[in-house]
């Protein structure tokens, strides 16, 4: 299995909200919260569905003008972040 066929979980230990303009995810055992953009908003929703990293990167690359290589490496380096502060574990 590639790195991008891995299933992404959210932690149990996160909260998620809209503030305002802004989505912030909240670490509560750390007490860290980190805010997304808008890509990285639905992202949040689509890995929340249950998606895995390639269905959720195919929706993006159909709903925002992106180059594809771009959109990937961007949304992995976001994981990674997510996962570093676990918010999220990849199975």
């Amino acid at each position: 299995m590639s790195q991008f066929e891995k299933n992404i979980n959210i932690s149990k230990n996160t909260i998620s909200r809209e503030m305002g303009d802004a989505f912030v995810i909240l670490n509560v055992h750390s007490e860290r919260f980190y805010e997304l953009n808008d890509v990285g908003k639905r992202f949040w929703e689509l890995i929340s569905s249950h998606h895995q990293f390639d269905e959720a990167l195919s929706i993006l690359q159909n709903e925002y003008d992106v180059y594809p290589d771009q959109l990937r490496e961007d949304l992995w380096r976001l994981v990674e972040q997510l996962e570093n502060a676990e918010l999220i574990y990849c199975s």
